[in-house]
């Protein structure tokens, strides 16, 4: 449930914790005032994001808290008492509320760490040291340079939060040469972030199957397939949208930030 940058006034209800099937909790950015609202029950959380808002007094993790969470965000409140449980471990953010000003102050909980480590990046130890020229990329399937179609993809409520589990993404990179029709191997992901809107930002390129180009009709199937969702992840990570760069094809030149060729632009196919 996400109602982030709503404007949304005044305290929670109090049976929020009746919607038992909800798995992220996002009402962050609001105006919202009370008591941070009762977990218990939501077995299904993954995360909860509640940070810039103004709940204050105190705050109970409870003694039901289910096994799936993984981040409670309450930075920037005015929270003055935490009340933790032996059943969680994983991240609790208080960065900002005035419980950072007592015996808190010197806990994991109340330091700023970077919320957006750079963590991922398809694997290309087998290539070595190998360079290509400033608009090609290495291929981490053939290790060959090549114009890859790049571009980023966001998406809008993954299911999860930590961004060093390698096997998450590699469940995205088969997925994409399996769907796409691409050699496998040919995907290359990197940078993965959580940006202002939090939604997860990756960068994306991917290969050609023979050769250093895609032709003007593989650019336009994959970019149909990418700009129109016919490609589906996996499903932890959720909905999604693509912005794709402009395309380098075989015969055309960089021109004011738009690839030309004589018979017209080349450009990106989103």
């Amino acid at each position: 449930m996400r109602l982030d940058r709503n404007s949304l006034i005044g305290p929670v209800p109090s049976n929020l914790n009746n919607l038992t099937n909800v798995n992220e909790l996002n009402l962050a950015y609001n105006q919202l005032t009370g008591t941070v609202p009762n977990l218990t029950g939501m077995d299904h959380l993954s995360y909860v994001k509640l940070k810039d808002n103004s709940f204050n007094d105190t705050f109970s993790m409870g003694d039901s808290i289910g096994g799936s969470l993984q981040l409670v965000d309450l930075q920037n409140n005015q929270i003055s008492s935490v009340t933790l449980s032996s059943g969680y471990t994983n991240s609790l953010v208080l960065v900002g509320n005035p419980v950072c000003n007592t015996s808190l102050s010197n806990t994991v909980y109340c330091q700023n760490t970077d919320e957006n480590p750079k963590t991922y990046a398809t694997n290309l130890a087998n290539c070595g040291n190998k360079l290509c020229s400033p608009d090609e990329k290495l291929n981490p399937q053939s290790c060959e340079c090549a114009y890859a179609y790049e571009g980023t993809l966001y998406f809008r409520g993954p299911s999860f939060r930590e961004l060093f589990d390698s096997n998450i993404f590699h469940s995205l990179e088969s997925s994409l040469w399996n769907k796409l029709n691409l050699t496998p191997g040919s995907v290359f992901l990197e940078n993965p972030f959580f940006n202002i809107n939090d939604y997860l930002q990756i960068q994306l390129a991917l290969f050609p199957p023979t050769g250093k180009y895609f032709n003007r009709s593989e650019v336009a199937r994959i970019g149909f397939a990418m700009s129109n969702q016919t490609y589906k992840p996996p499903h932890q990570f959720g909905p999604y949208y693509f912005i794709a760069s402009p395309y380098h094809f075989q015969g055309t030149t960089l021109q004011g930030g738009l690839y030309t060729s004589g018979g017209g632009g080349g450009g990106s196919c989103n």
